[in-house]
């Protein structure tokens, strides 16, 4: 059993890929935008810190975000 993060924080945090195919992001920048407060605090904090750039997927809590010239987006479930 997992125990819920502390104050609101996601519990499950996972890099994917730090870089990425900078076309494959150019597709992406038409998919909803990342709208999670708490997974956008995290995001920005690794873009932010050099730990993800262009391209770069991230996880968090079970939803995967690429990360795009125009923000953060959400990858949908259909694509790897």
């Amino acid at each position: 059993m997992s125990e819920a993060a502390p104050d609101g924080l996601p519990r499950s945090v996972v890099i994917l890929r730090q870089v990425g195919d900078p076309f494959e992001a150019e597709s992406m920048e038409s998919a909803p935008a990342a709208s999670v407060a708490a997974d956008l605090a995290v995001l920005h904090k690794l873009f932010y810190e050099s730990s993800v750039d262009l391209g770069g997927m991230v996880r968090i809590d079970g939803r995967t975000y690429l990360c795009t010239r125009v923000g953060w987006r959400l990858v949908p479930p259909e694509r790897p």
